[in-house]
């Protein structure tokens, strides 16, 4: 990364309650500023505008239906896919889920919360693009609870991440829940190639499958994006529909990459701690 440019986005709106990541006291100004007295020179973009309402379209209570039982599909998939077997316990919560989806269709039939999570899409994809088009090697993209303690660690972690002789496509950098909760701790192991350098301790992990956290804060390479967008495109329906969460949707692209090979093993990165803390799940956690 030292050598080339990087891209950095932030996911955001105008009535955000985390508003004041869009200034420059937010984390996205002060990693510009960070990485340019590192020599790195970066190109940055702040989407706050609500890109589904400015070329909507209508909203149907049957694609809310939808939506709901699709996100229970991937979830089953995806956990089939992290721990290679379908296990009975899982097979007995994902009944209970369409069971209760079946029970509360009217409340599944609100088209409210579709276009919370469009424009959240559309934000995150129109920055992909970005990214792309900037020519960058890496981006790293983010959403506006994004809050970085210190900012000089985690420029000096990231530089030492992504360089040329990095095989690291993709680097986790926040987490909603531990590894232990999302259950892959079975597929990373120690990243003996490249650690952490910052000045705070941590554990740099690979994972043997690609996988997510998050997308609170993710740095991607850009050849993968391309990828990542390719796939998205290459989706048979309009790749906005089934609606779910962009979470969701990245993670059934990467179940997709990596049977086309475009990742492979431990080339997806977890950092345990995360340099990044996602305040809304703080917020939540403390009842605020």
């Amino acid at each position: 990364m030292a050598s080339t440019s990087l891209f950095i986005g932030l996911v955001s709106y105008v009535k955000s309650s985390f508003a004041e990541s869009q200034g420059s006291g937010g984390l996205t100004s002060g990693l510009v500023a960070a990485f340019a007295e590192q020599g790195v020179d970066c190109a940055s973009w702040i989407n706050t505008g609500n890109l589904f309402d400015e070329n909507s379209y209508e909203l149907t209570s049957r694609m809310s239906r939808f939506s709901v039982r699709e996100e229970i599909r991937l979830e089953s998939e995806w956990f089939s896919f992290l721990q290679g077997t379908d296990r009975l316990g899982h097979r007995v919560r994902m009944l209970g889920r369409y069971a209760n989806f079946l029970f509360h269709w009217r409340r599944n039939s609100q088209s409210k919360e579709l276009r919370r999570l469009l424009n959240i899409e559309y934000s995150h994809i129109d920055l992909y693009r970005r990214a792309v088009a900037s020519g960058a090697e890496w981006a790293i993209i983010l959403e506006d609870d994004a809050f970085s303690p210190d900012i000089t660690d985690l420029v000096t972690g990231l530089l030492g991440l992504s360089g040329h002789e990095s095989d690291a496509k993709m680097i986790n950098l926040s987490a909603s829940f531990s590894l232990d909760q999302i259950g892959i701790r079975h597929l990373l192991s120690p990243n003996n190639r490249q650690g952490w350098q910052g000045s705070v301790a941590r554990s740099t992990l690979g994972s043997a499958r690609p996988a997510t956290n998050t997308v609170c804060a993710i740095a991607f390479r850009t050849d993968f994006l391309k990828q990542i967008l390719a796939d998205f495109d290459s989706q048979p329906t309009d790749p906005s529909e089934p609606i779910v969460p962009i979470d969701w949707k990245l993670n059934a692209a990467l179940m997709r990459l990596w049977d086309a090979e475009a990742i492979g093993p431990n080339e997806c990165l977890f950092v345990e701690p995360t340099p990044i803390i996602q305040l809304s799940m703080v917020r939540d956690r403390e009842g605020k």
